[in-house]
């Protein structure tokens, strides 16, 4: 205890003799012995290395599912419309670009909506099987009211 200028007793403040500005990379006596007791430390690295371990295991499954799913199958089927001609008032010629791996089977629904966008005319076509990677379909579809459109909705492999 020291005696302050008053003169009343006040106790040494805990850790007085301590460095107030330690080296850096030094640790104080304290903190150092809990680890060592603890292994405060050790723990820290195990678990980066588990966490490390899960993320490399999780990386891998997600390229084997990307190489055995398929995902790089070649059976890719795509459709561009060309446009339409009017023969009457209940029938169209509807003419579309089909684009699909060579010697495919390949099936497209074609389909007229009206001003409401309501369906008026629905076909399903198979396009003949060539040995063109593109090809061009014309085929008549058959209304049921006068359309303002129509296109080839979509196009799949038939198997």
């Amino acid at each position: 205890m020291t005696q302050s200028p008053v003169g009343s007793a006040v106790p040494a403040a805990a850790g007085a003799d301590a460095d107030p500005h330690p080296e850096p990379g030094t640790r104080p006596a304290a903190s150092q012995s809990l680890e060592d007791r603890y292994g405060a430390g050790r723990r820290r690295r195990v678990d980066r290395r588990v966490a490390w371990g899960a993320a490399g295991a999780l990386v891998a499954a997600g390229v084997g599912f990307l190489l055995f799913s398929g995902w790089h199958e070649q059976n890719v089927v795509a459709v561009q419309d060309i446009g339409y001609t009017e023969v009457n008032d209940y029938s169209l010629d509807v003419k579309f670009t089909v684009s699909a791996p060579p010697n495919t089977p390949v099936a497209c629904a074609v389909e007229a909506l009206n001003t409401s966008k309501a369906t008026v005319g629905w076909k399903v076509v198979e396009v003949p099987v060539t040995e063109d990677q593109d090809h061009t379909v014309t085929t008549r579809l058959v209304v049921t009211n006068p359309a303002t459109a129509a296109t080839a909705r979509e196009c799949w492999v038939i198997e």
